[in-house]
Parts: structure tokens; C-alpha cells; sequence
């Protein structure tokens, strides 16, 4: 099956709520991105408290994490305009672990239900500071800005061995959203959360991985020495698999924050499965009993079985 014909049906698979949702954020949210600015602009003379001012508006609005960035016009996708902002305020909120645990349709009816209230937080904000009298824009997944970057800039996290954005709060799973804008505020900068540290010494989701998409060193990525993920092998297990996310799942830094409670039961999981072709046996043998699909994932081999077991 090619590419095209996996993400088609890849498509027809979702959730009712996921189509509602993506039509929301397509069709609604997304002509609403760009702030209606007012004429009335209100100065700033205190650019800190205008920070915290912004930050206590988006917690207000749902957020579970915030950070302010420097934009930096070089980073930002190919086929977007170059915008005259300044900042980057980044935002992310969780995703409920219970959903993202059993990789299947209702998993991925949480991912979407947490982007459309990413996206709806990120346009509300936006009007908001347009009514400042400055220029805003809301930051979608997938729109102008490569979120995890921004993210990391924003103090939020640091980039985990699994390709994601990992927050000392938030953990693995969570998503972002973020407004650029040019009110005048206070960058946070990046933080060192010490994650990068433990994904050096941990390979968790490496071993997890059915596709052997994580590799286990960092590699250089555009003049960059960085964790990478091989995208190519991601892909069929990420179409097969309802939007896959076993990597998110299993990282053990979810422990650390609030999801401490929720992880202990995929800590079970993760010790019985032993590696990815076990972990893959176990989600589809509790999807079947649940009724869902059966032998979704026979479509694409598992790799072969890790040669370090223990977990």
C-alpha cells in the first residue's frame, strides 16, 4: 500500500469525534488565526508583568504549561511568510492517559480533542492580545512554527530520544499549540530539566519501538547533533496503529509529574511485554477483547525481539 493509499484510509479509520474536531479547527478555528488588531493600541511599559499577565490568561483559558520564546525568523517552516514578530508564547496541555494507553480509536479521539482545545485556546488568545493593539497569530500543530523547538526555547521541556517535546510536569503526553506575536514580553529561554540526561542513559522507547524508528545516540540533523527519529519507518506502524504514539507511552519520565499514578499500571505493561513485538501482541489482544478492530497491525511485521529483554 503506498503512502497516499495509508493515509486515505488511515483517514477513514478515525473516530466520528477526530472528523468533528479536525473540521473545527479547519473549517472554524484556523480563518480565525490572525488577531483583529485595535486601533487603540495600549502601550507596555512593563514587559514582565504583560508576561505574566498573558501567561495567567492562558492557564485561565486551559493551558497546563506555558513558556515564552524569542522568534527567530530562520525557524519556521519553508512555506511560511516571514512574520515582523518578536515573541513565541508556547502552551501545552495532556492528554488523558487511560485514552493514549490503548493506541486505538480512542486514543486517537483524545489527540484531536486536545488539539482542537490547543487551537481554540491559541485563537482565543490571539484576539486577545490583538485587542493590546498588536499583531498575533495562532500556531497550530502544523502550521507556521516547529512547536517542540519553540517549545524547548520556551523553557517548557527538552526534546526526548523519542522525537518529542518531554515536560517535567506534563511528561511524554501532551500536546502544543503557541501565538506569535510583537507584544513587547519577556522571553523565558530554554531550561535544562535534566532530561537529556536521562534519555542518554535510558533506551525505553528505542526498545519499545516496532518500527526501530528511535535510534539509541543522537545524531547530526542539519548541523544539528540532536535525537532523531527515522520517519520512514515511523510511518506504516504510525498509519496501522491509529496514530501509534507506544513511545509516548511508554517513557518513563511520564512517572515524574502528574501522571505519576496512571503510569504504574503501563509500568506493569511494559515489564510484561519485554520489547516492541510484545508490546504490540498485548495491544492488539486487548483491542480484540474489547471488540475492536482484529489484526490491525498484521500489515506491517514487528522487528525482531530485542536482545535486551529486561526492562
Amino acid at each position: 500500500m503506498s503512502r497516499t493509499e495509508r493515509g486515505r484510509a488511515f483517514q477513514r479509520r478515525m473516530p466520528p469525534s477526530a472528523r468533528r474536531h479536525i473540521f473545527l479547527r479547519q473549517r472554524v478555528l484556523g480563518p480565525a488565526r490572525e488577531a483583529v488588531v485595535n486601533d487603540d493600541r495600549t502601550e507596555v511599559a512593563d514587559a514582565a508583568a504583560m508576561s505574566d499577565e498573558i501567561k495567567r490568561l492562558a492557564r485561565e483559558m486551559g493551558a497546563e504549561a506555558v513558556g515564552i520564546a524569542a522568534y527567530d525568523p530562520r525557524l519556521r517552516f519553508t512555506d511560511a511568510a516571514e512574520r515582523a514578530h518578536r515573541f513565541v508564547i508556547v502552551f501545552g496541555i495532556s492528554m488523558a492517559y487511560d485514552c493514549m494507553i490503548d493506541i486505538g480509536p480512542r486514543s486517537q479521539a483524545e489527540v484531536h480533542r486536545v488539539y482542537y482545545q490547543l487551537d481554540d485556546l491559541a485563537v482565543r488568545l490571539t484576539q486577545q492580545i490583538g485587542a493590546y493593539g498588536y499583531s498575533a497569530c495562532a500556531q497550530a500543530n502544523l502550521g507556521d512554527l516547529p512547536l517542540p523547538a519553540y517549545g524547548y526555547l520556551a523553557g517548557i521541556g527538552e526534546l526526548g530520544k523519542h522525537g518529542s517535546l518531554i515536560s517535567p510536569e506534563l511528561g511524554s503526553s501532551f500536546r502544543l499549540a503557541a501565538v506569535s506575536t510583537d507584544l513587547p514580553l519577556q522571553v523565558d529561554g530554554p531550561r535544562d530539566h535534566g532530561i537529556d540526561e536521562v534519555c542518554a542513559s535510558c533506551n525505553v522507547c528505542t526498545r519499545f519501538c516496532p518500527g526501530d524508528a528511535i535510534k539509541p545516540e543522537k545524531q547530526e540533523v542539519n548541523g544539528v547533533l540532536r535525537w532523531h527519529v527515522d520517519t520512514p519507518a515511523c510511518q506504516p506502524w504510525f498509519y496501522e496503529m491509529h496514530g501509534c504514539k507506544i513511545c509516548l507511552m511508554v517513557c518513563p519520565l511520564n512517572a515524574r509529574g502528574r501522571l505519576k499514578e496512571a503510569f504504574q499500571a503501563v509500568a506493569d505493561d511494559i515489564r510484561a511485554a519485554r520489547d516492541a513485538a510484545g508490546i504490540v501482541r498485548l495491544i492488539e489482544q486487548r483491542q480484540r477483547a474489547e471488540g475492536g478492530e482484529q489484526g490491525s497491525f498484521n500489515a506491517v511485521p514487528p522487528r525482531p525481539p530485542s536482545p535486551d529483554p529486561r526492562p
